[in-house]
């Protein structure tokens, strides 16, 4: 008798939590389509571990977290790391903005020696999507090598 009385108790919670969560998703899912203004929104993410292509058994690699700001920047930062190469090869992370126009801004950060990582931030206006890659820098030749793929790490179109 206990089990049943527990079983209807326990039927009739779960039936008033779903009458009173109804109106209050119907009313979250139409303040969801409610477009929201530009300055009002602020987007957050985390992106990485992103990485170089191999090289000798070892490969740089990347992390971080991208945001908007209230003044409408979009802002990257991470950090890059450089593990197990060969003292002439340096871990080296891209960030590549795009506005609607197709106009790019390229930085980048360098961290050669495998101890720690090197941290970077960069920011701009009017962007349209971020992406990032991870290489390594030759000190050498004096250039990339060993490139990842562009991976996106923001795109306008997730607000």
């Amino acid at each position: 008798m206990n089990r049943s009385i527990r079983n209807i108790l326990g039927l009739a919670a779960a039936s008033a939590i779903i009458a009173v969560g109804v109106p209050a998703v119907a009313s979250s899912a139409s303040a969801a389509t409610a477009p929201a203004s530009a300055g009002s929104f602020e987007f957050e993410d985390d992106w990485g571990y992103y990485y170089s292509k191999w090289y000798d058994h070892s490969r740089a690699k990347a992390k971080g977290h991208v945001w908007e700001g209230h003044d409408g920047r979009i802002h990257v930062s991470g950090k890059v790391y450089d593990k197990f190469s060969p003292w002439w090869l340096c871990g080296y992370a891209q960030v590549k903005f795009e506005n609607e126009d197709g106009d790019e801004s390229t930085y980048w950060a360098k961290k050669c020696g495998s101890s720690g990582y090197r941290s970077f931030h960069f920011a701009e206006h009017d962007v349209d999507s971020v992406q990032v890659r991870v290489c390594y820098w030759n000190e050498h030749q004096d250039k990339k090598k060993y490139c990842g793929r562009w991976d996106y790490v923001f795109e306008a179109d997730e607000l």
